[in-house]
């Protein structure tokens, strides 16, 4: 590209159902009548600093026993409407043509598809027919971010031009009325459903200075999905908060450490809310204040954790906010199964 990539607009889109955490704990409620100790569980609802969120599907439409094939041909149909919202409303943020986008990555890693969405979308976002085409699934919450990382090695490695990220998930497809598990009360209490697009290229907006991805040896059990008859299963182990107190925070350190910075340089941080436990580990690890945790906590509370496509609508919230000044840095922090992490530094 000849100069450094940046992020030219990022754009949003949230499902029509808006549900608050009391009616998700009350439909948890029904769907575990009878058994008591998992309505015991149900104090996690009001605590997991999520206030409510959009879902896809009305309440009751969780609340009923569904196949893995239906739910993932309903993920197939909404999902690709959130997409195409979310980038239509990306392209037109940054006043560039369908026809001058390059590169599509599409993440995700709540439904499966062959053609893959990325397919999908060329036509329906009106994209060359030669469009490069990037599906990425499997890399969870950590997706968005990884997503940007990628464009920016292909962009920076190439003539020029633009590359289109969308991180889709409708992440209420996990929900299942079989779930049995503390870790399926926990999953219930935080996801939520929408698609966040970006637009990279050389343009204005922050630049993309510095990335790095980090596969964290033996620690596959961490974080993910297991695939089931009715759909997918949260894994998640209460090893990953003690785990980002000790491994992230050297991590990040040496991230920074290598763009010849340190924390004190940095003002803006997006991080993955992936709940309020992680927040915390955050603000443990990194020093962090209130008002740097901000952006995190209010797109957790308003929204939900959307895995993938998190990191990008607080990326959205800050650039909306107009508050990044010239010069001035912003750390993006995204965690996934892996278990691994995706960093990127922004300067205005």
């Amino acid at each position: 590209m000849g100069k450094m990539a940046s992020i030219e607009s990022v754009a949003t889109a949230l499902p029509r159902y808006r549900i608050s955490q009391a009616e998700a704990a009350e439909t948890a409620r029904r769907v575990h009548a009878g058994r008591e100790d998992l309505l015991k569980l149900l104090r996690v609802f009001p605590k997991s600093g999520v206030q409510e969120r959009r879902c896809a599907f009305p309440p009751e439409y969780y609340a009923t026993e569904r196949s893995f094939e239906e739910r993932n041909r309903d993920f197939i149909q909404e999902g690709l409407i959130l997409a195409e919202k979310a980038g239509r409303a990306c392209l037109e943020k940054a006043r560039v043509k369908a026809s001058q986008v390059d590169h599509l990555y599409l993440a995700t890693t709540t439904g499966l598809a062959t053609p893959s969405l990325d397919a999908m979308l060329v036509g329906r976002l009106g994209l060359r027919s030669d469009v490069r085409r990037w599906p990425l699934f499997g890399l969870g919450c950590a997706g968005g971010a990884g997503a940007l990382t990628r464009a920016c090695d292909v962009l920076e490695g190439g003539p020029g031009g633009h590359a289109l990220v969308i991180a889709v998930e409708l992440c209420g497809q996990v929900f299942s009325t079989r779930a049995v598990t503390p870790t399926d009360i926990i999953g219930a209490a935080l996801f939520g459903d929408g698609a966040a697009a970006a637009l990279v290229g050389a343009g204005k907006g922050p630049r993309i200075i510095g990335r790095k991805s980090v596969l964290y040896e033996g620690t596959e059990h961490l974080m993910g999905w297991t695939f089931t008859c009715d759909g997918m299963r949260l894994v998640l182990s209460r090893e990953v908060t003690d785990f980002i107190g000790e491994k992230l925070q050297p991590a990040i350190t040496t991230f920074l450490k290598d763009q010849r910075l340190s924390r004190q340089d940095v003002t803006h941080w997006v991080l993955h809310p992936g709940g309020r436990r992680i927040i915390e580990t955050y603000q443990a690890a990194f020093g962090l204040g209130e008002h740097e945790l901000r952006w995190t906590r209010d797109s957790l509370a308003r929204i939900g954790n959307l895995s993938s496509a998190s990191i990008l609508f607080i990326l959205s919230d800050l650039l909306d906010s107009g508050l990044p000044q010239p010069s001035e840095r912003g750390l993006l922090c995204a965690l996934g199964p892996g278990f691994a992490s995706e960093l990127l530094l922004l300067q205005w």
